[in-house]
């Protein structure tokens, strides 16, 4: 499980559902939530999301609400997945990507990438962070 530490600097809540503008650093995330969220503005939380949910790119186009730039730190290919840890504002992030679609993808370690993950992917850890 990928973990960021991040503030909500925006929330619109219905009755069911949530959007949070939260920021890692100076970058802006989005957070699609089912369930009514009264979270305030300011409050420090840690978003959590899958490895699997990581999407990477060696370019920079991008398709989705959130989407970084980061460093290839390591990469274990296995026979049907490969594991690639990436360094984002010096916390590590890790993808699972099927090494057949990994490999065709030309990335090297040191190499910039772009990663994204989906709003709908992200869940926030409650407890500590007082949520």
């Amino acid at each position: 499980m990928n973990t960021l530490k991040a503030t909500i600097t925006a929330l619109t809540a219905s009755e069911h559902l949530s959007i949070l503008t939260v920021a890692v650093g100076d970058e802006p995330f989005h957070l699609l939530l089912a369930e009514a969220s009264n979270a305030a503005v300011g409050t420090n939380v840690t978003l959590a999301f899958k490895e699997t949910e990581v999407i990477l790119s060696k370019d920079s186009t991008i398709t989705s609400a959130n989407c970084a730039r980061a460093t290839v730190q390591k990469i274990e290919s296995g026979i049907v997945l490969s594991q690639i840890t990436l360094t984002y504002q010096g916390m590590s992030l890790i993808t699972l990507v099927p090494t057949l679609t990994f490999n065709t993808l030309a990335i090297a370690e040191g190499d910039q990438v772009s990663w994204m993950v989906q709003p709908s992917e992200i869940s926030l850890l409650r407890g500590t962070n007082g949520i």
